[in-house]
C-alpha cells in the first residue's frame, strides 16, 4: 500500500474471513477495512472481476451538468437510503441513483450501491431497467447511471382502476420472461413489488427497477433477508437461506392482482413450502399460456352437450301433447341453465 500497489487478492479473504455479515457487522475489522477500500477505490482503477463480483472500475467524477442541463431530483426515499436525479445528457434523459445525503460516505451504504451497481451492470434484457455505469458526480456523490423509462409503476397503474385484461396478461409474461433471465445470472430480485415494475406509456412494456436489496451468488456481503414484508416469502421473512422460489411467491402475489381468476396457479406460486412452487418462472409462463385452452375445450364441449341435450329433449316431446309442452320446456331450460353455470365456474376456478 505504502509503495501504491495492492493486490485484490489479498484482500478478499480477509474481508470474506474477518468481517461479519455488511448489514450487520460492524466489528472493527469490517470499519478498518472499509475505510482502507474507500480510500483505495478512490486512487487506483480496478479492472472488474465479474466472477468474483467483489471490485470494478472506480467511479469517474462526472460534471452532471456538462453537455445537458441541471439535473432534476424526481425521487428521495422517506424510509430509504436512496434518491433518484434526471438528468439530460447527449440528447438523451438517464437516471442518476445516489445515497441521500444523510447517508454519502457511510461505508455500508456505499457498498450496497456498489453492489447493487455491479448487479444491475450484468443483467442484459428488454424488461429490466439497463444499468450503463458507476459516476461520482460532483454534488450528488457517488451514482448509477440508469435508464430512464418513460411510464408509471404498476402500483399507479393499480391504483388508476381495473387493468384491461391484455395488458395485465402482457404484464405478466414479460415479467415472467424477466424473472427466469434474472435467476439465470444466479441473481434473486428479493423485492419484486407492484412499486418496483415500470410500465412503458408507449407499448405497456414491463422494467422491472431496484435491485437495491438483490443478492448474487458471487456475494459474500449484505445477504441479510430483506424484501417487502407483503411480498415476501415465508423463508425470506424467516430468514432462511433462499432460492428462485423466493421471487416465485412474489409473482404469485402479483400475478393475484392482475389476473384474479387463476386462482390456482396463484396458489401454487404461493405454497408455504417451497418445494410446492412452480420450481422457475418459464413454469408459470407455461402454465399461464397454456391453462386457458383446456377449459375453452370444456366449454365447448359442454355447450354443445347443453345444445344436444335441447334437440333430443323436442325430437322425443315432439309427439306429445300439447298440454304437456309448458312443463317440459322449463325441465329442458333448466337443465341447459344448470349445465352453463357449470361451464361458468369450470372456466373462472383456477
Amino acid at each position: 500500500v505504502a509503495d501504491g500497489f495492492v493486490s485484490v487478492q489479498h484482500f478478499v479473504p480477509v474481508v470474506r474471513g474477518r468481517s461479519q455479515d455488511g448489514a450487520q457487522g460492524h466489528d472493527q475489522y469490517q470499519q478498518v477495512l472499509g475505510h482502507i477500500l474507500v480510500k483505495l477505490t478512490k486512487k487506483f482503477y480496478f479492472c472488474p472481476v465479474l466472477e468474483d463480483s467483489q471490485f470494478f472500475d472506480t467511479p469517474l467524477r462526472t460534471d452532471i451538468t456538462a453537455g445537458g442541463d441541471a439535473p432534476e431530483l424526481i425521487h428521495s426515499s422517506a424510509g430509504g437510503w436512496c434518491e433518484l436525479w434526471r438528468v439530460e445528457k447527449e440528447g438523451r434523459f438517464r437516471v442518476y441513483k445516489a445515497l441521500r445525503p444523510a447517508f454519502r460516505g457511510q461505508q455500508r451504504y456505499e457498498t450496497l450501491l456498489r453492489k447493487e451497481f455491479e448487479i444491475g451492470y450484468n443483467l442484459s434484457h428488454p424488461n429490466i431497467c439497463e444499468t450503463y455505469g458507476y459516476r461520482d458526480i460532483h454534488g450528488i456523490g457517488n451514482a448509477i447511471e440508469m435508464e430512464w423509462v418513460d411510464g408509471c409503476s404498476l402500483q399507479d397503474l393499480l391504483g388508476r382502476g381495473e387493468i384491461p385484461k391484455a395488458t395485465s396478461r402482457r404484464i405478466v409474461l414479460q415479467l415472467c420472461d424477466a424473472l427466469g433471465y434474472i435467476h439465470s445470472k444466479q441473481v434473486i430480485h428479493r423485492d419484486i413489488k407492484p412499486s418496483n415494475i415500470l410500465i412503458t406509456h408507449n407499448g405497456s412494456n414491463v422494467k422491472i427497477i431496484d435491485f437495491g436489496l438483490s443478492d448474487a451468488d458471487a456475494w459474500a456481503i449484505h445477504k441479510s433477508p430483506a424484501g417487502t414484508a407483503a411480498y415476501a416469502a415465508p423463508e425470506l421473512l424467516a430468514g432462511e437461506a433462499v432460492d428462485a422460489r423466493a421471487d416465485i411467491w412474489s409473482l404469485g402475489i402479483i400475478v393475484s392482482l392482475l389476473m384474479p381468476s387463476r386462482r390456482r396457479i396463484v396458489r401454487r406460486c404461493t405454497a408455504v413450502e417451497r418445494d410446492g412452487r412452480y420450481s422457475d418462472a418459464a413454469e408459470v409462463k407455461a402454465a399461464l399460456q397454456h391453462h386457458r385452452a383446456p377449459r375453452l375445450v370444456v366449454t365447448a364441449l359442454i355447450c354443445a352437450l347443453a345444445l344436444g341435450t335441447a334437440v333430443l329433449s323436442a325430437y322425443l316431446h315432439r309427439g306429445s301433447p300439447v298440454e304437456d309442452e309448458p312443463v317440459s320446456s322449463v325441465t329442458d331450460a333448466a337443465a341447459i341453465d344448470e349445465l352453463f353455470r357449470q361451464a361458468t365456474e369450470l372456466v373462472g376456478a383456477e
